[in-house]
């Protein structure tokens, strides 16, 4: 029997943002209830019987936190989510008190991770990527948490393609998964490295155990090392007890680090030792795999000095390059027609085909963006879409404009890739009315790496 939908009650004064979380959740088969304050949210509360809120933290006159321990003075077992783009280590404390998960707005992708959970089973899971968990004063990272997955829960990842290069990547996936050495996957934003890596755990001798995903741009030296190799009490500041790492305890089983060349030099020389460490102790029963990621030219900045040379050595041994969208335009049906399925499933919509004069588009395209732009604009169109046919109504406007959204051509030639890059994350700024938040979300990046992509732009202009 299906499970009866639940009733959620969105808090936020972003009307526009509040619309597009209620629109999607009421397409995943829940009940939602819309409110742009606190005093709203708890007179509907008084007039409904309300399975969860899900709490914006900054509104005018009354706060998140506030408004949710009103909420459960009506609804004692109400579970709560508060939604923050000002977190800080009192707000996750806050929230652990009040016994309600906590997300930042600048990783919705977790946050639309554990929204597909709620209906599952009729029991609800909640994921705090940030702070600590409710249950323990352990600091150890949610967010090594929340991306770690136990293989017996998932089905194996599918690398989709039929052209050479990818089914050359699928043979060498398959060949270096049972092998336990270290992997570096390289590839632009996108191209899908870390689903390439969670294809080598799914097919490895690890399968079982746990895959812990770490992006080495969030972590500071300090609280890396702490994860790696443990801590005592008192070793910083938020270590309230003794702590084991992953190189110090049980092995967890495959550890991926995401973005490897931007750790410090000094935290490059530790990872080679641990790496080297790891390796002299193969002959243990149990170790973890250890699976690395890049978009930079590492051999490059290992000559300029920018990157440990032992640690890109012991790197290259193993290299896998993921092709962008643009070097395997042949899988772009393929591809759509993935996504597609995918989605209606997901959206329950009666969506069957896509328009041959989109595939057309989308051949002559060059997707900045690689898979992960193609995946976000077929899950948006169906989500919009209102008959058995995608159209181009349904497309993002950069498509509405131009009837073939090539790469632009200057009197000199085409622009570069580099450009392309930056007229895309302009676009999307622009279509979310410059809300970087929800522009992160649908770059599929983080909020802080939107922030040094901005960055870099304006030292260029």
């Amino acid at each position: 029997m299906k499970p009866q939908s639940k009733n959620v009650l969105l808090v936020d004064d972003e009307e526009k943002l509040l619309g597009t979380i209620a629109r999607r959740m009421t397409l995943l088969g829940f009940r939602c209830f819309k409110a742009t304050s606190g005093n709203v949210a708890i007179e509907i509360a008084k007039e409904h019987d309300i399975d969860i809120a899900i709490v914006d933290l900054q509104m005018p006159n009354m706060d998140g936190l506030v408004t949710i321990t009103k909420l459960k003075e009506i609804h004692p077992n109400l579970k709560t989510v508060l939604l923050t783009g000002h977190g800080n280590e009192k707000i996750k404390q806050a929230t652990e008190a009040l016994d309600s998960g906590y997300f930042e707005k600048d990783d919705m992708v977790e946050f639309w991770k554990f929204i597909k959970t709620l209906n599952s089973g009729g029991q609800t899971v909640v994921i705090q990527p940030t702070g600590s968990s409710r249950n323990s004063s352990d600091v150890h990272s949610q967010t090594l948490h929340a991306q770690a997955y136990h293989s017996k829960n998932i089905s194996k990842p599918l690398i989709i393609g039929e052209t050479d290069t990818i089914l050359n990547l699928r043979k060498n996936i398959n060949r270096l998964a049972k092998m336990d050495c270290p992997v570096l996957l390289r590839g632009e934003d996108g191209t899908g490295k870390e689903y390439c890596a969670r294809a080598i755990h799914a097919n490895s001798h690890h399968y079982m155990e746990q895959f812990v995903a770490i992006d080495c741009t969030n972590f500071s030296n300090e609280k890396l090392i702490s994860q790696l190799l443990g801590y005592k009490n008192g070793s910083f500041a938020d270590a309230m007890h003794q702590k084991k790492g992953f190189f110090s305890g049980e092995a967890v089983g495959t550890i991926f680090f995401d973005n490897v060349e931007n750790l410090s030099l000094q935290m490059q020389s530790n990872l080679f030792d641990m790496i080297e460490n790891s390796l002299s102790r193969k002959s243990q029963e149990k170790d973890n795999r250890l699976l690395f990621a890049s978009e930079a030219n590492l051999e490059k900045r290992a000559k300029l000095k920018k990157f440990n040379k032992d640690l890109y050595e012991r790197l290259e041994l193993f290299e896998l390059y993921i092709p962008p969208l643009r070097e395997r335009t042949d899988d772009i049906p393929t591809l759509c027609k993935y996504f597609l399925d995918k989605y209606r499933q997901e959206f329950h919509k009666p969506v069957e085909t896509i328009s041959p004069k989109i595939i057309e588009l989308f051949m002559s395209y060059d997707f900045p963006g690689n898979v992960r732009e193609l995946q976000h604009i077929i899950e948006r169109a169906v989500i919009l879409s209102d008959s058995e046919t995608i159209e181009m109504k349904h497309m993002p406007d950069r498509f509405q404009h131009d009837s073939k959204p090539k790469a632009q051509v200057k009197k000199d030639g085409f622009i570069t890739l580099a450009q392309m890059k930056t007229q895309y994350i302009m676009e999307v700024l622009k279509a979310t009315n410059g809300n970087k938040s929800k522009a992160a979300e649908v770059l599929g990046i983080s909020r802080a790496a939107l922030w040094r992509r901005l960055k870099q732009i304006r030292k260029k202009t």
